[in-house]
């Protein structure tokens, strides 16, 4: 704020002795302000980062938890030309013999050659596939080959049914192919026209040996045959759950008298599915746990240190929610988890120990033997209602939540924060005050000097010489 101007009476500069002064009234308020926002801030920071490191423990559980990470399955086939397969935690370790008897085909129908510079002439198709059915009404202006076309793909009702036109030396031919396979999703098109309309060449029916339109492509089930008993179909080519847990993405037939080598053993007709325990994938999922409490640790550290000899000291320096954090955590890791298998209650038992300074280590010899020996009970520890992973979980929510106690902090401290604001803003204010009373007090003085030199010039004026 910059009042009057720097021309004074008294020769003195009005404006810079009111800065010093309000300058030196400001500085021990807004330096004590300042020091405590940016200490403030400091601590919401370190907060941020400790609950930020607690929550990626807390989300692996949860994933743990809910994608049964720690039941993994191996899935693999001796031909993945034919088939590939994947598994949920729910499969069965064990071999399974799968010959593809039949893939999955969507219907295509083609018209013979008709010419496609004529009109066709008015009528209507009826088009159905599967249950969806609809009716295509062709006006005499509209019925042309390529209106023929658009008035069935733009149809509102028409839920898969591709029309397209093919062209060769003998004329243009309507195709239409149904974007969907399986046998249940024929074409069939009902032509309502006169007896010589060319429309007429577009009629099919799949249950008639005679049709206008021939067919291209059958629609047909996927049929595969499970260990030479169980015959199983399905109207895509992916086949779900025929073996408990393994999904099968059909891709080709196996090999026949006329695919096979003549210089290879009989044709192998069936593919082998094995299925197995993901021992890799669980000893890497154990380690990432590890990995991200040792994280959680060096953050706690980093955060709450103090060095005696140096006097550095961490932000969160003696705070109580570190203590209570760790310590609740160190203890979940020593105790039993009520419910787990006898073979597997606690870390230690699958070879996840405490080192004498804090951290988690792994002991791969005693891990690599539990998963070998038993894999199910490692998956049942750490995951079920009442399992490991739910265990550290809810731990860290209740910390890390909306109500939990390292959210409780930052609010507080942002309150603290609020606070200062208005502080501030009335150091500001006052601040205004004092400046424009003292610049008023120093006018007023420099105003009363100037009349006085007034005055005695004057005087001096009237004096004799």
């Amino acid at each position: 704020m910059n009042i009057g101007a720097a021309a004074t009476a008294s020769g003195f500069d009005i404006n810079t002795m009111v800065k010093t002064i309000v300058d030196a009234e400001r500085a021990p308020a807004e330096s004590r302000i300042k020091r405590q926002r940016d200490n403030i801030d400091v601590s919401i920071s370190a907060y941020g980062k400790l609950k930020a490191s607690l929550d990626d423990m807390k989300y692996m559980m949860a994933d743990f938890r809910r994608n049964h990470t720690l039941s993994a399955r191996t899935v693999s086939t001796d031909n993945s030309d034919v088939l590939k397969a994947s598994a949920s935690y729910e499969a069965l370790p064990g071999k399974y013999n799968v010959k593809v008897e039949q893939l999955a085909q969507a219907h295509k129908i083609v018209s013979g050659p008709f010419n496609d510079e004529k009109p066709l002439g008015a009528g209507k198709l009826s088009i159905s596939m599967g249950t969806n059915m609809f009716d295509v009404e062709i006006p005499k202006d509209e019925s042309e080959i390529l209106d023929v076309v658009r008035l069935i793909n733009r149809h509102p009702d028409n839920k898969g049914v591709m029309a397209a036109v093919i062209k060769d030396d003998v004329g243009s031919r309507l195709v239409l192919t149904s974007d969907k396979s399986g046998e249940a999703n024929q074409i069939k098109v009902r032509v309502d026209a006169p007896f010589d309309s060319t429309l007429q060449k577009f009629g099919f029916n799949p249950n008639n040996d005679i049709n206008a339109m021939t067919q291209m492509q059958a629609a047909t089930d996927a049929k595969v045959l499970i260990d030479g008993i169980a015959t199983v179909t399905s109207d895509t080519n992916t086949i779900e759950d025929a073996i408990e847990g393994v999904d099968l993405d059909l891709l080709g037939m196996g090999e026949t008298d006329s695919t096979a080598s003549k210089e290879s053993k009989p044709p192998k007709d069936t593919v082998t599915v094995e299925v197995g325990y993901d021992r890799n994938a669980v000893g890497g999922a154990i380690e990432q746990f590890v990995n991200a409490y040792n994280q959680f640790y060096s953050t706690a550290h980093e955060l709450g240190k103090f060095d005696p000899e140096t006097q550095e000291k961490g932000p969160l320096v003696g705070d109580s929610i570190i203590r209570t954090v760790d310590n609740q955590l160190r203890n979940a890791f020593s105790s039993p988890v009520e419910g787990a298998p006898d073979t597997v209650k606690t870390l230690s038992e699958l070879g996840v120990m405490s080192t004498m300074e804090g951290r988690l280590e792994i002991d791969y010899d005693l891990l690599d033997r539990q998963l070998a020996k038993n894999f199910t009970d490692v998956g049942a520890f750490f995951s079920g209602q009442n399992g490991f992973a739910r265990k550290i979980e809810d731990l860290i929510h209740s910390h890390t939540g909306i109500t939990g106690s390292i959210n409780s902090r930052q609010t507080s401290l942002g309150d603290q924060v609020s606070r200062l604001n208005t502080e501030q803003a009335n150091l500001d204010r006052r601040m205004e005050s004092v400046q424009k009373r003292t610049h008023d007090q120093f006018t007023a003085m420099d105003n009363a000097m100037g009349q006085m030199k007034s005055q005695l010039s004057s005087m001096m004026s009237m004096m004799p010489a």
